[in-house]
């Protein structure tokens, strides 16, 4: 017996892999000595740019950052862009946790605020997994990222039909839980840095935030909690 018409989407970055520290969005900032206003831009339009290639994304960047030159941000963007696609590694439960939800018969999808060399390497990571894979949402790719309601709807439509229960397991309140429990979606929250968000943690505990569906501190724990469901259907 198969679970049916259930698809979870899991967030990438801290759920399924583990990425070059500090973010993009970081390292581009310090590299061009960005203002915190030209940081919120840049980092902004590198997770909706389409660009698959450095030139193109540099080109877009250059046009929102007019006092820096053309060669100065294609170094940088080429530089960042070998360092993302190379330092992406999965985290080692996550594989066997795809294979088992899958072999469950759940749809399986990912949904991400993303560039195009971190999901490079995230393609590298997880290659034995991709197959299993039934949806795909980054952010540039749908040119919006999270936690904005038209990335979540993204989401839903892609999975429209295929599921009465559309799940998002994600590790940050802000951005994976909150706005696709606004969405309608249901949600578990990867609390594995509960100190990293005591705010969402005060908020819900007063009232003034919704509560994910489920909490759990390991990946691992997806797997027995929809198990369990299978069980009881």
């Amino acid at each position: 017996m198969k679970i049916k018409s259930t698809v979870v989407f899991f967030d990438v970055g801290h759920t399924l892999v583990h990425g070059s520290e500090p973010s993009v969005r970081q390292r581009l900032a310090s590299q061009l000595r960005l203002s915190a206003k030209e940081t919120k831009r840049a980092g902004r339009l590198i997770m909706v740019h389409p660009a698959t290639d450095p030139g193109a994304l540099a080109k877009a960047l250059k046009e929102i950052l007019p006092a820096h030159g053309l060669a100065q941000i294609s170094a940088v963007v080429e530089a960042l862009w070998e360092e993302q696609r190379r330092g992406v590694t999965a985290i080692p439960e996550a594989i066997s946790v795809l294979k088992r939800l899958k072999a469950a018969g759940i749809s399986l999808g990912i949904a991400s605020n993303t560039w195009h060399p971190f999901y490079l390497g995230v393609i590298r990571a997880l290659e034995e997994v991709l197959e299993l894979l039934d949806f795909t949402v980054l952010s540039y790719r749908v040119g919006c990222k999270k936690p904005s309601w038209q990335f979540y709807q993204h989401a839903l439509s892609q999975a429209q039909g295929a599921g009465d229960e559309c799940w998002m397991v994600g590790d940050a309140y802000h951005h994976d839980i909150e706005p696709a429990l606004r969405q309608g979606m249901r949600t578990i929250w990867l609390l594995q840095h509960p100190q990293r968000e005591t705010t969402a943690i005060a908020e819900m505990l007063r009232g003034s935030k919704p509560r994910p569906h489920w909490v759990v501190e390991e990946l691992t724990e997806v797997v027995p909690f929809f198990l369990e469901r299978k069980t009881l259907s």
